[in-house]
């Protein structure tokens, strides 16, 4: 397979700088603290209750405000300090997880409350998410941007699923107060290295323009994504594909607890399965996008998840989903840095934060949705087919999703749009 003229087969090696390994570290931080939330939030709800529909709509409340706020926040990204924004987000986050470590220490953190700290907790992420891929082009040159995503994503999913995930396990067991304690703590310290952070990271306006009211600058946005064909595309791609994955997220507590008949420790190691080939996934793609169109890499990603997905329903075995998980990684991993550098090398810096704001809110918003439709669905169907199948019907219909989006990409994301819109922005 011949090299696109113009890119090396060796991504650079210099140094990526003292600013982003700062960034790096603070990443690591809060992806710790995350890996123990992904593991202690659900589980929590599940000792308060065992309907399905009740765990989804916890799960769902920390997608939910990326389809409520992720526009704004990509408006005030344009507009403000990006390092700013996220030390406040950073902040506010570990203020929510002080609160929730004192009632569950004081024994009063109901089901009601669970769900405010799961949409408070996840308004505080759309905010630092967002700003965190728009200020990494300001950090590192856009010629190493796949190198910086890369190892970004490897110590981040090292610090949230290796470590983070397995972690949580053992201190659900042990406490729920130091599980959630540790979070808030672990939050905190990336504020404090965000703070070391120097420099102006606010964006410029072009020829020294005013950026205009917080409603055209949304606009904007909005219409810059949807007038680019081809990341309009990606968008809907990512919604369809993350409408599949929040279907298995859902009820996964429920599942790895009835169906795979795991403990909480049990429970803690099965998203390191994913980390494995997240980890190995971002030290050998940015490797690999020379040499493999990304057309067909975009398409393999589909059909990865589809053929896992199904396979998992099928045989509810806990080692097969271990191994699929690995490949699920991977995949993501694939699609992640293969996208991220496009969007990053695509879009105009004044605009970043909003267009990747109006991106997630395509890509990310559906993920409610999924979410309770997977809950409303093992709930109705519980009683026809019995817990275990019921619980499996989410796996069943998000591969059977994933399936046909492979069909399609093969078809709509081709390499030839992705180099045609390449060349048209001088990359």
């Amino acid at each position: 397979m011949g090299l696109r003229p113009g890119r090396s087969a060796s991504p650079p090696r210099e140094p990526l700088g003292r600013d982003y390994r700062r960034l790096l570290t603070a990443g690591a931080l809060g992806n710790l603290g995350d890996g123990i939330a992904l593991v202690a939030l659900p589980w929590y709800a599940s000792t308060l209750t065992d309907d399905p529909l009740a765990i989804s709509a916890v799960a769902m409340a920390t997608r939910l405000p990326w389809l409520l706020l992720a526009l704004v926040a990509g408006v005030v990204g344009d507009r403000v300090d990006r390092r700013r924004l996220m030390v406040m987000a950073a902040s506010g986050k570990a203020a929510v997880l002080v609160a929730m470590t004192l009632l569950v220490a004081l024994d009063v953190a109901s089901l009601p409350v669970v769900l405010l700290v799961a949409l408070a907790v996840g308004v505080c992420e759309v905010f630092f998410d967002n700003t965190a891929q728009s200020i990494l082009p300001s950090v590192v040159p856009r010629s190493r941007l796949e190198r910086a995503n890369g190892t970004l994503w490897s110590v981040e999913e090292v610090a949230g699923r290796f470590v983070g995930t397995p972690v949580a396990g053992f201190l659900v067991a042990l406490s729920m107060v130091w599980t959630f304690g540790l979070q808030a703590l672990l939050v905190a310290c990336a504020v404090l290295v965000l703070l070391s952070m120097r420099g102006d990271f606010r964006p410029a306006p072009v020829d020294g323009q005013d950026r205009g009211s917080p409603r055209h600058m949304l606009l904007d946005g909005v219409r810059w994504l949807w007038r680019h064909r081809l990341l309009r595309t990606l968008a809907v791609f990512l919604g369809a594909s993350n409408l599949a994955a929040s279907m298995n997220a859902a009820v996964l507590v429920l599942f790895a607890q009835d169906v795979l008949g795991l403990n909480s420790r049990g429970y803690g190691l099965l998203p390191t399965a994913v980390a494995v080939g997240m980890v190995v996934g971002a030290q050998v793609v940015p490797w690999m996008v020379p040499y493999v169109p990304p057309g067909a890499a975009l398409t393999l990603v589909f059909v990865v998840q589809g053929a896992a997905y199904v396979a998992v329903a099928v045989v509810p075995d806990a080692l097969l989903f271990a191994g699929l998980w690995t490949l699920i990684g991977f995949a993501t991993v694939w699609w992640n840095v293969v996208t991220l550098s496009l969007r990053q090398r695509l879009i105009p810096g004044r605009l970043l934060s909003r267009v990747l704001s109006a991106y997630r809110t395509i890509g990310w918003g559906v993920a409610p949705i999924g979410m309770l439709m997977a809950g409303s669905l093992a709930s109705l169907l519980e009683p026809i087919l019995g817990r275990q199948n019921a619980l499996s019907v989410p796996f069943l219909a998000s591969g059977a999703l994933s399936l046909v989006l492979a069909l399609v990409a093969a078809r709509k994301l081709t390499t030839k749009r992705i180099r045609a819109a390449e060349t048209a922005a001088g990359v």
